[in-house]
C-alpha cells in the first residue's frame, strides 16, 4: 500500500508540476467534510373542478421523511481527484381521495388510493485535475421530485442524469470542450404520464485573440424519446434525432474598435419529420466618429421539410446611418430589402426606406422630447395557391391569457395543436380555445385541460395567401413627451400607416391604420410618510380598416415601508379594449399586493395576493390567488411553511385548488 501511495504521489507531481506545496497533504484517501441532515415534510393538496357537467374533487395527503449525508473527499491529492457525494433515503406515503359527481343526475363515484415508497436520492461528482489544462468531470444524480399536474393530485417523478465533461485548456491552438450526457424522467398519475429521455453529446472549440476577437464552433448531436401526455387519450411514442452546428465569429478592427464584424452561421437537422434549417447572419457596425455610426445587416434563413414538400427561404438586408449630437439631436436614415419563397407557391418581395429624428431639450421648466419617423415600402406578391401551411409554431401558454398566432387570416378548422414533444394531440374546447379578432387568431389555454400553466405547445395551421398583387405602404409617426416638476410626465403619440393597392388583385383586405395615444405618468415620493406612489393613464384610439378599437387603461402602484421591518407593495390596474367589429373585447381589472416581513430573529414572512377579472369578452375569466410563506432558522434547525390558494373561472369551467406544506430540517453535523 505504501508503494502504491508513493507511486500515485509521484504521478501527481508529474501531471501537475508546481502544484504540490509544503501545506499539501498526500493521502490514498482523505475525507475533508461530512454533513448530515434529517428532514420531515407534510403536504396537503386539494382541488375541485367543474367542467363538461362533472364536478371532480381531489384530496391529496403526502408525508415524507428524508435522511441524507453529504461528503467531500479526495484521492491522493485535492487537485488530482475530488469527490463530492450526496445521498439520502426518502420514505414517502401518499393517500389520495377522488370523487366525481354528475351535475345532471347527482350520481357520485368515489375512489381511494394509497402508496408507500422507499426512494434513493443520489448526487455525485468526480473532478479530475480541475486546475490543470485537461480537467475532467464525471457526474451522476438521481432525484425524486414531487410534481403536481392537472387535477389528479401529485405524483413522484424519478429523474436520472449522468454524463462527462472534458476540457483542453491552452494545450491546442484552440480551447476544446466535450460534453456527453443522458437524462431520463418517469412518473405517472391518473391524468398525466411523464416518460422522457434524451442523449446529448456536444463539442465546442474556441479561439480567442489578444485583440479580443473570437471564433467559436459548436456541434451538438442529440436524440429525444417521449411518451408524455394524458394516459386516458392516445399517446404516440416519439423518437427524434437532431444535429446542430453553429459557427460564430466576432472581429474588431481599428485602433479604437471602430469597425466590428459579427457573424453567425448554423445548420440544424432533425428527423421525424425530416427538417433541415440553415441560417447565416453577418452584421457590421462602423463608428465613423463619436457622432456618426452605420450598421449593415444580412439574414438568410432556409427551412426544408422533404416529407411535406415544404421549403421556405427568406433573405433580408438593411443598412442604416445614425447621427447623434451632444446638443440632444439624433437622426437615422436606412434602407431595407427582403425576399421570401415558400415552396415556389408564394413569393414575396419588399424594399423600402426609413428615417427618424428625435430632439431632447432640458430646461428649468422641465424636459421636452420630440420624435418623428417616416417609412415607405413597396411590396409585391406572387401566389400560386390560395392557402399555405404553417408547421410547428411554438407558443407558450401562461394562465388563460390569449396569444396571437404569428400569421394573419388563419383558415378556420385547420388549426392542430400538439404538446412540445409531439406525442399527443390536444383537443379544442377541452384543452384550448381559439378566438378571432379582426385578421388575427388567438389561442387560449383552458383550465382543467391537458395544457399545464406555462407549457409550450406546437401549432399547425393554414393561412390565406390573398392572390397575386403589388401594394405600397407608407407610415408616419410623431411623438411629444414632456416631463415637468420632476414627477409629472405628459405624452402624445400619432401614427398613420397607409396601405395602397398598386397592381393586381387581392382577395384579402388591406389594413390602413391611424391612431392617436395620449397619456399621463405620475411619480410622487411622499417623503414625510416614506411612500412612493406611481400612476399612469392612457387612452388610445386606433382607426383601422379591419379592426378599429379604443383602449383605456389606468395603473396605480404604491410602495410603503411599514413599522417592524414590514414592506408593502400594492398595484391596481384596469384595461378596457373595445373592438368595434368583434364581441371579443376586454375589460380587465387586476389587483396585487406583496407584504414582506424580515424580523431580527431569523424569521422571514412573505404574503402575496392577486386578483384579476375580465368581463369584456364572450366568456367571463377571473383568477383569485393567495400565498403565504414563512421561514425560520435557528442554529441547525430550518422550518419552512407555505400555504397557497387559487380559484379560477373561465366561462362554464370553474376550478379551485389549495396547497399546504410544512418542512422541518435538522442539520445533524
Amino acid at each position: 500500500m505504501r508503494a502504491i501511495a508513493k507511486s500515485c504521489a509521484a504521478l501527481v507531481v508529474i501531471l501537475s508540476p508546481g502544484m504540490v506545496s509544503a501545506q499539501s497533504e498526500i493521502a490514498f484517501f482523505r475525507l475533508t467534510n461530512v454533513q448530515a441532515f434529517i428532514e420531515l415534510l407534510r403536504q396537503k393538496n386539494a382541488s375541485n373542478n367543474v367542467a363538461t357537467g362533472i364536478e371532480t374533487g381531489i384530496d391529496d395527503l403526502r408525508s415524507q421523511i428524508e435522511i441524507g449525508v453529504t461528503t467531500n473527499s479526495y484521492i491522493f491529492h485535492p487537485k488530482l481527484l475530488q469527490i463530492n457525494l450526496a445521498g439520502s433515503l426518502l420514505s414517502s406515503r401518499q393517500d389520495i381521495e377522488r370523487e366525481q359527481i354528475s351535475l345532471a343526475t347527482g350520481e357520485a363515484t368515489q375512489s381511494n388510493s394509497s402508496q408507500e415508497q422507499i426512494l434513493l436520492n443520489l448526487a455525485t461528482t468526480l473532478q479530475l485535475l480541475k486546475d490543470k489544462r485537461y480537467p475532467t468531470t464525471f457526474y451522476y444524480s438521481r432525484s425524486n421530485p414531487v410534481v403536481r399536474t392537472g387535477l389528479e393530485g401529485s405524483f413522484t417523478q424519478t429523474s436520472d442524469s449522468y454524463g462527462v465533461n472534458f476540457q483542453l485548456i491552452n494545450v491546442l491552438p484552440v480551447s476544446f470542450n466535450i460534453k456527453a450526457s443522458r437524462d431520463e424522467s418517469f412518473g405517472e398519475s391518473l391524468d398525466r404520464i411523464v416518460d422522457f429521455g434524451s442523449d446529448r453529446i456536444s463539442v465546442k472549440t474556441r479561439k480567442m485573440f489578444s485583440s479580443g476577437d473570437r471564433i467559436e464552433l459548436d456541434y451538438e448531436r442529440s436524440s429525444r424519446r417521449s411518451r408524455n401526455g394524458n394516459p386516458n387519450r392516445t399517446i404516440l411514442e416519439t423518437l427524434r434525432h437532431s444535429q446542430r452546428t453553429t459557427l460564430t465569429a466576432n472581429w474588431r478592427l481599428g485602433s479604437r474598435d471602430q469597425l466590428q464584424i459579427n457573424q453567425t452561421a448554423s445548420l440544424n437537422k432533425r428527423d421525424n419529420p425530416d427538417v433541415t434549417d440553415i441560417r447565416f447572419s453577418p452584421r457590421l457596425d462602423w463608428r465613423h466618429s463619436p457622432t456618426l455610426r452605420s450598421t449593415f445587416n444580412y439574414q438568410f434563413n432556409q427551412s426544408e421539410r422533404p416529407d411535406s414538400m415544404v421549403k421556405i427561404r427568406t433573405e433580408t438586408a438593411n443598412a442604416a446611418l445614425r447621427f447623434t449630437s451632444k446638443k440632444g439631436f439624433g437622426a437615422r436614415v436606412g434602407a431595407n430589402a427582403s425576399r421570401s419563397t415558400e415552396t415556389d407557391r408564394l413569393l414575396q418581395n419588399s424594399h423600402g426606406l426609413s428615417s427618424s429624428a428625435n430632439y431632447t431639450n432640458t430646461s428649468r421648466v422641465g424636459q421636452l422630447h420630440l420624435s418623428f419617423a417616416y417609412n415607405y415600402d413597396r411590396n409585391d406578391q406572387v401566389s400560386q395557391v390560395p392557402q399555405i401551411g404553417v408547421i410547428e409554431e411554438a407558443i407558450v401558454l401562461v394562465g388563460t391569457v390569449p396569444v396571437n398566432l404569428s400569421r394573419d387570416f388563419v383558415i378556420a378548422g385547420t388549426v392542430m395543436v400538439t404538446n412540445e414533444t409531439g406525442s399527443q394531440t390536444l383537443i379544442e374546447g377541452v384543452d384550448y380555445r381559439l378566438v378571432e379578432i379582426g385578421s388575427r387568431t388567438q389561442i387560449e389555454r383552458l383550465i382543467g385541460g391537458g395544457i399545464l400553466d406555462g407549457e409550450t405547445v406546437l401549432v399547425d395551421y393554414e393561412v390565406q395567401t390573398g392572390g397575386t398583387f403589388e401594394y405600397s405602404q407608407s407610415g408616419q409617426m410623431a411623438g411629444v413627451d414632456f416631463k415637468f416638476a420632476k414627477y409629472h410626465n405628459v405624452f402624445v403619440r400619432y401614427r398613420n400607416n397607409e396601405q395602397k393597392l398598386e397592381a393586381g388583385f387581392s382577395t384579402l383586405p388591406f389594413n390602413s391604420v391611424r391612431s392617436v395615444e395620449i397619456g399621463l405618468r405620475e411619480r410622487l415620493p411622499l417623503r414625510w410618510l416614506g411612500l412612493q406612489l406611481d400612476g399612469e393613464l392612457r387612452y388610445l384610439h386606433q382607426d383601422e380598416d379591419i379592426n378599429p378599437f379604443e383602449q383605456k387603461s389606468v395603473l396605480v402602484s404604491l410602495q410603503a415601508p411599514l413599522p417592524y421591518r414590514l414592506k408593502l407593495n400594492i398595484s391596481a390596474s384596469r384595461n378596457i379594449v373595445d373592438n368595434l367589429n368583434s364581441v371579443e373585447d376586454s375589460d380587465m381589472i387586476v389587483f396585487s399586493a406583496n407584504l414582506d416581513w424580515q424580523t431580527t430573529r431569523n424569521l422571514t414572512v412573505r404574503g402575496k395576493v392577486y386578483y384579476d377579472e375580465d368581463t369584456g369578452g364572450s366568456i367571463l375569466r377571473n383568477t383569485t390567488r393567495g400565498e403565504l410563506r414563512a421561514q425560520w432558522r435557528y442554529r441547525r434547525i430550518l422550518i419552512q411553511m407555505s400555504a397557497k390558494y387559487e380559484n379560477q373561472q373561465q366561462g362554464n369551467i370553474k376550478g379551485d385548488s389549495s396547497e399546504l406544506w410544512l418542512r422541518i430540517r435538522r442539520e445533524l453535523f
